[in-house]
């Protein structure tokens, strides 16, 4: 017995703690009280100068691409979209539509009110997206839903530029052009035109449907974060 306290008491005077007496005593004392705080907190301690490297977290890769912006002339009176949206092909029509699917027509056409009110001259930004995406994470990419949201005035300008699916800033290969848009309720939707057989095809739906769009559809937005270094089309 009187040996293990002889050497328990040795250690104690000789080791390692009492080494930190000493030097919590020191010249350097505070220094040493200061690194023993990190380690009992489970910091880095004594680092001798050097800045602990922590490790980022990785950025999110980009699913967009910024192709360019177009100008949208002012408008004078108020958009009437029942007015402006009509399923006709002939030659003397100003937009060539031919088809209206079930959930645009009731959620734009049919509802209490249909009608925008005129606008100022607007920017649209359009972007390429670059790979498989649902809706969430590109309006994300875009700085969330008030930035992204376009009208349907901006929409149906750009349409009346391609009236007879000419080139330009829409795609007329059938891939989707994207816009977010509310509706007669003022409910945020994904509404998304495309060129099909001699007409353009408009569509609607719930930005919460998991709905994947593909690489190379384009994404319309008026005030979204990402700066485009490219020059603008011709309004």
């Amino acid at each position: 017995m009187d040996t293990m306290l002889s050497k328990a008491l040795r250690e104690f005077t000789t080791g390692p703690l009492n080494q930190l007496i000493v030097n919590l005593g020191g010249q350097d004392g505070d220094q040493w009280e200061e690194e023993l705080k990190k380690f009992l907190r489970k910091e880095p301690c004594w680092s001798n100068g050097q800045v602990t490297q922590v490790a980022e977290p990785k950025p999110t890769p980009s699913i967009l691409e910024l192709v360019s912006t177009v100008m949208v002339p002012a408008t004078i009176g108020k958009f009437v979209a029942r007015e402006k949206f009509v399923r006709d092909t002939s030659r003397e029509t100003k937009v060539k539509i031919n088809h209206l699917g079930n959930n645009f027509t009731a959620w734009f056409l049919n509802g209490g009110d249909d009608k925008e009110d005129p606008e100022s001259e607007q920017t649209l930004r359009y972007h390429r997206l670059k790979k498989y995406s649902v809706d969430d994470p590109i309006i994300t990419e875009l700085g969330g839903k008030a930035k992204a949201e376009t009208t349907l005035t901006e929409m149906f300008s750009l349409m009346e530029k391609q009236a007879n699916g000419e080139s330009g800033v829409l795609l007329n290969n059938g891939f989707a052009n994207i816009f977010y848009i509310k509706d007669s309720a003022g409910v945020l939707r994904t509404v998304y035109v495309y060129w099909n057989v001699g007409g353009w095809g408009v569509y609607a739906l719930s930005v919460e449907v998991p709905r994947r769009w593909g690489d190379g559809c384009r994404v319309f937005s008026r005030n979204s974060v990402l700066v485009s270094s490219e020059p603008s089309a011709p309004a």
